[in-house]
């Protein structure tokens, strides 16, 4: 994962929410959730940047969608051990995404927080398409 990668992402995620009428934040990790880039607009509370960092770091090392995720994490034999139990950086909420490159290699995660659930993953998918002619 390139800086120019997470920081184009991010800054898009930013203009997109902004479009909106939201302040957020946006988290960028690489592939092992380290975090690359945070960009907390004016008005994102320290909730926004904690969740879009859990976020980020949720569908980078799982590989899916928080949205996706969510539903692994809900299922019934799963209960007798939560996910967050063995990973307590976990976070099965929407808005955060695996970024991906054309041939199936998740390099990142990116994840937003401070809007609604709803809010934050459409603003994503704004991020991840300014990034898609760098994901070849």
């Amino acid at each position: 994962m390139s800086y120019e990668i997470a920081r184009r992402a991010a800054e898009a995620v930013l203009e997109a929410a902004r479009a909106e009428g939201e302040r957020v934040c946006v988290s960028v990790t690489n592939r092992s959730g380290i975090t690359k880039v945070i960009l907390a607009d004016d008005g994102a509370g320290p909730i926004a940047v904690e969740t879009s960092r859990l976020k980020a770091y949720t569908a980078a090392v799982m590989g899916v969608s928080t949205a996706e995720f969510a539903k692994f994490a809900a299922e019934p034999v799963l209960q007798a051990c939560p996910p967050h139990l063995v990973d307590s950086q976990l976070h099965p909420v929407p808005g955060g995404y695996p970024i991906v490159t054309d041939d199936g290699e998740v390099i990142g995660g990116i994840g937003v927080g401070g809007a609604h659930g709803e809010v934050d993953a459409r603003v994503v998918g704004k991020g991840l398409k300014s990034v898609a002619d760098l994901l070849t």
